[in-house]
């Protein structure tokens, strides 16, 4: 079972231990619930990134939306350790299918986000059951580390050529820019 969830949930660094169909009055709609842990080795601190070794068992519970399951709602559900880092303390350990801080998997993230490019911010928080601003906030969270992950054709610019010119009778115009030390088109 556990590698069946793996490779269906895109959980890396994780082993699946149950999944179950949960519900109660407090949730009037049944939920698929994996109960998931990092895998030995793979605990790490959240700020810095190395890896660590446990220092407890962690604070309990914690709970991260992952996309839907066919018609359930997906919960990913772990108790997370905790870990000591001589420069960040003891903190919870990084989840390796979440970003630090968040509610939700990188994948429900993705989708949110995608689902952002091709339609409107409240029609978005329609198809995964979220609040709008949620959806905003997640697309606003996915963007910021697709920026940071992608460098700037702009970066290290020291010595450029611009140059301005008309194709046609009217007001269409080319600009190029053109990097004078790396002899490139930018």
């Amino acid at each position: 079972m556990n590698s069946i969830f793996n490779q269906l949930l895109n959980v890396k660094g994780a082993v699946v231990e149950d999944a179950r169909i949960v519900g109660s009055p407090l949730r009037p709609v049944p939920a698929l619930e994996i109960r998931a842990r990092p895998r030995k080795g793979m605990l790490r601190c959240p700020q810095c990134g190395r890896r660590r070794h446990g220092y407890d068992r962690g604070g309990g519970r914690r709970r991260w939306r992952h996309q839907d399951f066919g018609c359930f709602r997906a919960e990913l559900v772990a108790d997370m350790p905790r870990v000591d880092c001589p420069g960040c303390s003891v903190v919870v350990a990084m989840a390796p299918w979440t970003e630090p801080g968040s509610r939700f998997t990188r994948d429900f993230e993705r989708e949110c986000a995608w689902l952002m490019t091709v339609a409107s911010q409240k029609t978005v928080s329609g198809f995964p059951h979220v609040a709008w601003r949620t959806a905003g906030d997640i697309a606003h969270r996915v963007a910021e580390r697709l920026k940071a992950a992608i460098p700037s054709p702009f970066d290290h610019l020291t010595l450029i050529g611009v140059d301005e010119t008309s194709y046609r009778k009217g007001h269409t115009y080319i600009t190029v820019v053109v990097d004078h030390e790396r002899h490139r088109v930018i």
